[in-house]
């Protein structure tokens, strides 16, 4: 598997590829919630295919679902360790993060008509990574995702560049998995 460092930079190279429309459909993704940015992944994986997935679900659903799985586990995390705050915070961050990792493919999967998003994609990284290697690339491609736009390199991009480094890496891990499979 490519390095993060590699994952980014081969992500930023797809994303600033002019005749993609990549960038073009970021735009027009920003405001419309989870399903917009189904529908930029959408196009995003058809960039890196050569054809676009066909699947379709409530991506309001999955990403709602998602999420509040990954933040429900970083909040109790932070009610056990409330106490010790120099503790607590980094530990509900790398929880945020360990929850989330099983749970990162899902929209890749729904959008190739998956129906158990959820439970193929906790299988897909399973299969693929050790959990605290997979943990730890996937909090470096979210500081990237959250905070690029800081050190100017846009928010959409940074946002669209990681999201991107994710499909690659999807990518990597179903080859990984139909070869070991």
């Amino acid at each position: 598997m490519r390095s993060v460092r590699t994952l980014l930079s081969d992500a930023a190279l797809i994303y600033d590829e002019p005749g993609n429309h990549l960038h073009e459909a970021a735009h027009g993704a920003v405001w419309g919630g989870f399903s917009g940015g189904a529908e930029w992944m959408r196009k995003a994986m058809g960039v890196v295919r050569g054809k676009e997935p066909l699947g379709r679900a409530h991506f309001g659903r999955l990403g709602t679902g998602k999420y509040a799985c990954a933040g429900m586990a970083a909040l109790l995390v932070l009610a056990l360790l409330w106490r010790w705050p120099v503790l607590a915070v980094p530990a509900a961050i790398v929880t945020f993060y360990s929850v989330e990792l099983r749970l990162l493919f899902v929209f890749p999967l729904a959008l190739e008509g998956e129906r158990a998003p959820f439970s193929a994609s906790h299988q897909l990284v399973a299969s693929t990574q050790s959990q605290a290697i997979a943990t730890t690339r996937l909090i470096s491609i979210a500081a990237r995702m959250l905070f690029g736009g800081l050190v100017g390199r846009g928010f959409v991009r940074s946002w669209c560049v990681g999201c991107l480094a994710v499909v690659l890496w999807y990518e990597e891990a179903r080859r990984a998995a139909e070869v070991s499979g």
